[in-house]
């Protein structure tokens, strides 16, 4: 599907408050509540627009910690660590990367402790060889 500048201004405009009622995001963009509907249906039917979620204010997410964890897997067993990665509350998103490393698990915990627990959960799936973490000590911007 071809991205209209009019679908990327509404689009920017979700990303920055999903919240925003269709006449508010029409006002906002200077069309009519019928042109945001029909583009929200089409953006939404295509598979553009996915869902929306709720962003946590920088206040609540600093109460816990944030890490990275860099992960080396035996050949082929990808699919089943990202699967065990899965069960695992703690870890908030899972991607496959090139380079060194195979995959990069994003984690979310309340403590030390909890990240100690999480990181030896992941040490202990089978197929996992190595991990590395980085604890995130501020955030510089984050434009999602």
């Amino acid at each position: 599907m071809e991205i209209s500048n009019s679908d990327r201004r509404l689009i920017a405009a979700l990303q920055r408050d999903a919240r925003q009622s269709v006449s508010e995001l029409a006002r906002a963009l200077g069309v009519s509540r019928t042109t945001v509907q029909k583009r929200l249906e089409r953006l939404q039917a295509s598979g553009v627009i996915a869902g929306y979620s709720v962003k946590l204010s920088d206040g609540f997410r600093a109460q816990g910690l944030q890490a990275y964890v860099s992960l080396v897997v035996k050949p082929q067993c990808s699919a089943p660590v990202a699967k065990a990665l899965q069960r695992l509350p703690r870890v908030e998103a899972l991607y496959a990367v090139s380079g060194k490393v195979d995959l990069v698990a994003i984690l979310r915990v309340g403590s030390p402790p909890e990240l100690d627990e999480t990181l030896d959960a992941i040490g202990a799936i089978e197929g996992v060889l190595d991990t590395e973490s980085a604890i995130v000590l501020s955030t510089k911007f984050d434009r999602r």
